[in-house]
């Protein structure tokens, strides 16, 4: 049994564990110092070392512990000591004397609360005429010692304690809270004790109804987890009694408790059992750090009693089960006081899975399963002293037995190590399976048992699941199933056995794993195309097969072995399967081939569109498209992109039928408008069907794609080809004008539609070229009419034609009279031309008079310099540096100039700036390491200066230069300045 955890005062300082120390000075004990060896016994004894203080001596009368507090009692030569040991810590233990309490009278019993600091010790007198009492030892430690403060309790004065029940609820180190006290005559009373005051006590309820003699050897106080729901349990040597109430959250005392049954509301629920003896003995198991007990047992006189707690808030009873343990107390009857003093117990504890016994001078163990001794220890008296009593610490679980001289643990060692046998021997299969669990041997051992249980009740199915997870010999459990007309349980076997050999390293390269893969695909295909099984079968067949075979190991399997799996689908003619195998190792090539020759076509789409491989689509779609023309390019549209549409235009040539046709030029459409493909090829073929079959959304065409050669996608001269072979006039029009061919366009157009052929003459750039395509369409218009009003119609649609244009299309014995009005606003017209340029030309001579006349005052302008005068940048006298100056009369040094000039010129004119300076110091250089200074090199430094200068000092830097860069942006290279800043 796993022991709790343990405790531990903040006060105190640890004490580490010394394994080469040569004495032991206080205590060993289960919970706080373990034993190092395991026995293979389930309960071992230790024996414990007590450093007794010097001046204590005497034998051990009492013992009690809770939470590793350990309270003694020595009694010697008149002299009664108690003694409180903290177990884990090796601190100096509590003392309290107590020969003045307890002159005249004698201990019957110690109760000691959970947390080890409220002691209650039972007073009887040893002469009649003293009235019965109890002492209260209130236990409190400092970081220097501890203190035991022992106190009479008058308020129960003439009543004998027998048993206690603490609230461990609501007690804490500094009160016990609201407890719970039996006395020898049967009555319940309700205390609350602490160290300087208590509360009046009250009495509860009465079991002895008035005996003189009905004592409480049991009382416990328990309330059900997540609930207010308490329960109060109380034992007399013949009977077991159990109270249950509701309370109200904020209420702490117990007597609510007793308050239905003391008005005869209802009765206590109450067994009762024959006794010769005296005394019983209740005791309660409880998880360590768990409040509420698991289990119970009541010795009593029919023997050992044992049973669970309820958790049940609504139930009626608190106490469930009841096994009895017998303990041969028939044959006890008839023997003498000393055989029977030996042969009953005189008290016990209880275990998670025993009962230890505690005799006169033995103590044995008992199973609750089975009732079976797994252990008898003898006390030999002369040697360890006489047997006193055996107590359990309720907080860690540790048992302790003690005689009069010396203190022993008994330790337990794995006590439910053979519990799953037990369990196993009973056919308890899942409390064995539980408690085997942790011991594989032991679990397949259970899971043997439990298969073959199942199998011979005809539970196939729960047989095939344990025997997948057992040693058994795989080929014996196939044989027991293959031969049941349900194939589910052997199908369920072999798939656990795969799943443990996949589990395996490098299990999926194993042929074992294979073996069974195939086998577990033909068992299912059996299933699935078994004859005479409905749809629903069938359905849940193959989703179950359709999931085993998404699995990775299969999946690696199959697609390693292809060949064998596809061969064995087809074996079994299942097509929807065997399409979905090759799905599943992406094999789509083959599926879709064979939903093709199947004349699925509808389904081979589908796979189509499932499956990534886009060449799939270019070698399919030509076939697909032949039956199924709008979902084929659905599937191609849905593509987009992905799609080389180079690669998918040339399967799209099956157009024999209308809805074929309109389909392919849909796609067709989606890749030029939607995809923005430039492919002449795709322009071609698209502009082709346009022109063959709907001339409208051919022209729509050629307007979108416009009117420039240059950025058209399409062959113009391809497009005339086939637009001249299908006598599609108007896209002859138009692709001749985008040629240029504008007299063959006219004159074509002249052939349908005289509207267009005047737009078509209206388009040329140069005026010479659309007069002459206006003659031709005059010529056409007016050649052999002799139709006046067309010709002075012409004259007004177009400005290019004058009417002696038109005379020569007329018959020479046409009247003048016709045109007589025509002739007069051309003469007209050409009376106000002449007399604009004459005013042009009087214009200009007068301004070329002006600009010869500012041209000779300039020869006689001059700038007077003054010696104070300065620069307009720099403010500095300008007579010390090169300068300029302006006619505006802005002043600049020439450096000054330069810096603030290059900034604002363009990247050429800063180049060629740069490469002017460049070879005009290359020309000072060699001036200065020559003498002879030609007139060449001169004039050559001359033109160069001359030429900077143009470039410095073209304009006035602020009349001229900075009023023209006013509109230019501060940053020209956003890219490099953001470099910069990073």
């Amino acid at each position: 049994m796993a022991q709790a955890k343990t405790s531990q005062p903040k006060f105190l300082p640890r004490v580490e564990n010394n394994a080469s120390a040569s004495t032991n000075t206080y205590v060993a004990t289960a919970g706080g110092n373990p034993f190092e060896s395991e026995d293979e016994e389930i309960f071992s004894k230790r024996k414990m070392t007590l450093n007794i203080p010097s001046n204590c001596p005497g034998s051990l009368t009492n013992l009690i512990i809770s939470k590793n507090w350990l309270f003694c009692m020595l009694s010697a030569e008149g002299r009664l000591t108690l003694l409180r040991f903290f177990l884990p810590r090796a601190i100096p233990p509590g003392e309290a004397g107590l020969e003045k309490y307890v002159t005249g009278y004698k201990i019957t019993n110690m109760f000691l609360d959970s947390t080890g600091h409220h002691l209650i010790i039972s007073l009887v007198p040893k002469s009649p005429g003293v009235s019965s009492d109890f002492l209260y030892i209130h236990s409190t430690e400092t970081t220097k010692a501890q203190q035991l403060k022992v106190r009479r309790i008058e308020k129960l004065k003439d009543h004998e304690i027998t048993a206690v029940a603490f609230n461990m609820y609501h007690g804490n180190e500094s009160t016990t809270g609201f407890i719970l006290l039996g006395t020898s005559r049967g009555l319940i009373f309700e205390m609350e004790l602490g160290p300087a005051s208590d509360t009046q006590r009250k009495q509860l309820y009465d079991l002895g109804l008035g005996l003189s003699k009905y004592p409480i050897n049991g009382l416990e106080v328990l309330r059900m987890p997540n609930s207010n729901r308490w329960i109060v349990v109380a034992t007399t040597p013949d009977c077991i009694y159990t109270f249950q109430e509701t309370l109200k959250q904020e209420e702490r005392c117990l007597q609510p408790i007793f308050a239905s049954y003391v008005n005869g509301e209802r009765e206590p629920h109450c067994e009762k059992h024959k006794t010769d003896l005296g005394y019983s003995v209740l005791r309660f198991f409880a998880p360590p750090n768990s409040k509420y007990p698991k289990q119970w047992a009541w010795l009593c006189g029919s023997g050992l009693r044992v049973g669970e707690l309820s958790i049940d808030a609504n139930g009626s009873n608190a106490l469930l089960g009841d096994t009895l343990i017998n303990l041969d107390f028939e044959k006890s009857k008839h023997m003498s006081y000393d055989e029977r003093r030996i042969n009953v117990p005189k008290s016990f504890v209880l275990t998670e899975y025993h009962a230890v016994l505690l005799y006169s001078d033995y103590i044995k163990a008992i199973c609750l399963l089975n009732q079976e001794m797994v252990y008898h220890e003898t006390f030999d008296e002369p040697r360890v002293g006489k047997l006193l009593n055996m107590e359990r610490d309720a907080v860690t679980g540790a048992i302790y037995v003690y005689t009069d001289k010396i203190v022993f643990t008994l330790r337990i060692v794995h006590e439910e190590r053979n519990i799953w046998r037990i369990y196993l021997n009973r056919g308890q299969y899942e409390l064995a399976t539980a408690h085997a669990a942790e011991v594989p041997e032991n679990l397949k051992l259970v899971l043997e048992q439990r298969a073959e249980a199942a199998f011979k009740e005809g539970s196939y199915e729960v047989a095939a699941n344990y025997y997948a997870e057992t040693d058994e010999a795989f080929e014996t459990v196939c044989l027991k199933f293959m031969v049941l007309p349900d194939k589910r349980p052997i199908v369920n076997y072999v798939k656990k056995r795969l799943n443990k050999l996949t589990a395996s390293a490098e299990a999926n390269q194993t042929d074992a794993v294979k073996a069974l893969i195939i086998w577990l695909i033909d068992l299912y295909l059996t299933q699935i195309n078994l004859p005479g099984k409905d749809a629903t079968w069938r359905n849940e067949w193959q989703s179950e097969y359709d999931e085993f075979m998404r699995e990775p190991t299969v999946l690696t399997i199959t697609r390693n072995h292809r060949t064998a799996v596809r061969q064995l689908i087809n074996e079994h003619a299942d097509p929807h399967n065997l399409a979905q195998f090759a799905i599943s190792i992406d094999d789509y090539d083959e599926v879709i081939g064979q939903q093709l020759n199947a004349d699925r076509y509808e389904m081979a789409l589908q796979t189509l569109c499932k499956q990534r491989d886009l060449t799939l689509y270019y070698k399919y779609a030509p076939k697909l498209i032949e039956r199924l023309p709008k979902q084929t390019i659905d599937a191609l549209i849905a593509q987009g992109a992905k799609l080389e549409i180079e690669k998918v235009v040339p399967t799209l040539v099956v157009i024999d039928t209308k809805e074929q046709r309109e389909q392919v030029i849909r796609y067709l459409e989606f890749a030029v408008y939607t995809l923005n493909t430039v492919n002449e090829a795709i322009h071609n073929f698209l502009l082709h069907l346009y022109a063959k079959y709907d001339q409208k959304l051919l022209m729509k065409y050629l307007e979108i794609q416009g009117r420039d050669e240059s950025l058209v996608h399409y062959d113009i001269h391809f497009a005339l080809k086939v637009c001249t072979e299908l006598d599609v006039k108007v896209a002859c029009v138009f692709l001749q004008c985008m040629l240029c061919m504008w007299t063959t366009a006219v004159d074509l157009a002249l052939e349908f539609d005289m509207k267009l052929a005047k737009d078509t003459a209206s388009k040329p750039q140069d005026r010479e070229t659309r007069r002459k395509l206006w003659l031709r369409i005059a010529y056409h218009d007016i050649k052999g009419t002799n139709d006046v009003k067309k010709a002075l119609s012409l004259l007004k649609q177009c400005d290019l034609l004058r009417i002696e244009d038109l005379l020569p299309f007329f018959s020479d014995f046409e009247k003048i009279d016709n045109f007589k009005e025509a002739i007069c606003d051309a003469l007209k017209d050409y009376n106000q031309r002449i007399q604009e340029l004459q005013r042009e030309m009087a214009e200009s001579k007068e301004q070329s008079d002006r600009v010869c006349k500012e041209l000779r005052k300039l020869k006689a302008h001059s700038i007077r310099m003054e010696a104070q005068d300065a620069c307009d940048i720099c403010d500095l006298i300008l007579l010390v540096k090169p300068f300029f100056v302006y006619i505006c009369g802005h002043k600049f040094h020439s450096d000054c100039l330069e810096k603030q000039v290059v900034p604002m010129i363009s990247k050429d004119q800063s180049r060629r700036l740069t490469l002017l300076k460049q070879q005009l110091e290359t020309l000072m250089a060699q001036a200065i390491g020559s003498s002879d200074n030609t007139a060449e090199q001169l004039k050559k430094r001359a033109d160069l200066k001359t030429e900077i200068e143009d470039i410095l000092a073209a304009d006035c830097l602020y009349c001229g230069l900075l009023i023209d860069t006013i509109d230019q942006p501060f940053v020209d290279d956003w890219d490099q300045v953001n470099v910069e800043w990073e």
